[in-house]
């Protein structure tokens, strides 16, 4: 049997959760992952929060390398990330971790800076238990939390 692996899709911009849902109502052998958060956003008459992708434009599946290609039979996908020359693959740690993160109640907000190679990584320091991550930097209220295989920095907010 072929292994499953977390590829990086790249979908049209505002269309990550449809994508995710489609994919995931439409095929039991491929999954999806779009990571959200919510935001609030403000109106002339009104604040509302919302739900909005934590990696814009970017969606996970999780397929084999024979499956992966048929996430283009679903409208708004546009190809997969490729680092090198070979398709960019997440581990599924790094799922595991991120999924973790988000549903952790005291985080209040995160946003996403583009990542610069090269840095002294440490995660002990910063006391997340039975964690295991890469974190890039941290500050009295915030934590940069590198997602390598993507090639972003999540900052999280932490309420103390």
């Amino acid at each position: 049997m072929l292994e499953k692996k977390w590829f990086v899709l790249y979908v049209k911009l505002n269309h990550e959760k449809k994508v995710e849902k489609r994919i995931n109502a439409w095929s039991e052998d491929i999954v999806a992952f779009c990571p959200t958060r919510i935001e609030e956003r403000v109106w002339s008459d009104r604040k509302k929060k919302i739900e909005v992708p934590l990696l814009p434009r970017m969606v996970f599946i999780h397929a084999t390398e024979k499956e992966r290609n048929r996430v283009f039979d679903i409208p708004f996908t546009m190809r997969y990330l490729y680092d090198q020359g070979e398709a960019g693959i997440v581990r599924d740690v790094e799922i595991a971790h991120l999924k973790s993160i988000l549903e952790t109640p005291n985080i209040t907000s995160h946003t996403v800076e583009t990542f610069t190679p090269g840095e002294t990584l440490q995660l002990d320091t910063f006391g997340l238990e039975n964690q295991e991550g890469t974190i890039v930097k941290t500050t009295k209220n915030n934590l940069w939390v590198v997602l390598r295989s993507v090639g972003f920095v999540v900052k999280l907010q932490i309420n103390q």
